[in-house]
């Protein structure tokens, strides 16, 4: 038992540490998902749903399913979007209208070089997920 105590702690150093490549990627869809999830319930309720996005807290919170997604320290959460968004300092309310509309936003979620980016259209609402460039 001691042994293969000696022989884990040897190899500690060579595991992966932090978040990897492909748990990033499924950070970036969640958050997709999310905003998707509330431009629909603004389409199916009539009202108008916001996604709260707190930069400083590395959250966003449903405001249909209040699901909230919390990325770890290692990830860089930031946001690009107008002042109708903006809800205070590092917190954003990207908002969804029954007809679709939003109030345009650009998230990205980056670590080191890897950086994926969730657009959010302000005239249609329409989402999509730009993956890092490679190469």
């Amino acid at each position: 038992m001691a042994v293969l105590g000696f022989v884990m702690l040897l190899l500690m150093p060579w595991l992966p540490s932090g978040t990897t490549t492909g748990r990033h990627a499924a950070y970036a869809l969640e958050v997709a998902a999310v905003l998707k999830t509330d431009r629909t319930a603004a389409a199916r309720s009539g009202r108008e749903v916001a996604t709260q996005v707190d930069v400083a807290a590395r959250t966003i919170v449903s405001g249909a399913t209040r699901q909230v997604i919390a990325l770890p320290d290692d990830l860089t959460l930031d946001v690009i979007a107008s002042d109708i968004c903006t809800a205070g300092n590092g917190r954003f309310n990207i908002a969804f209208a029954p007809d679709g509309r939003s109030c345009g936003a650009v998230i990205n979620i980056s670590k080191g070089s890897r950086d994926w980016r969730i657009r959010i259209n302000w005239l249609t609402g329409f989402i999509d997920v730009v993956a890092p460039q490679t190469g």
